[in-house]
């Protein structure tokens, strides 16, 4: 996977989000917390999909997902 410039940019922005997110999951419940992080990701990808693009809106998830999996571990 190609790294970009944006890595540490990045990961601290998910940072942010993924705290905030934490906050309102511990008050809404797990099962609402799943369903709500599931729709605001299908509603990023479909907002990067037409202002960026396809080839742009994959590299951008994959970075996402990479700097959540670095923030977890």
């Amino acid at each position: 996977m190609k790294q970009t410039d944006d890595g540490p940019t990045l990961h601290g922005e998910v940072k942010t989000v993924m705290a905030g997110f934490c906050m309102i999951a511990r008050s809404i419940g797990l099962s609402a917390a799943e369903r709500a992080a599931t729709v605001h990701m299908v509603a990023a990808a479909a907002y990067l999909e037409e202002t960026v693009g396809a080839a742009k809106t994959k590299e951008i998830l994959a970075a996402t997902i990479t700097a959540i999996g670095a923030v977890l571990s």
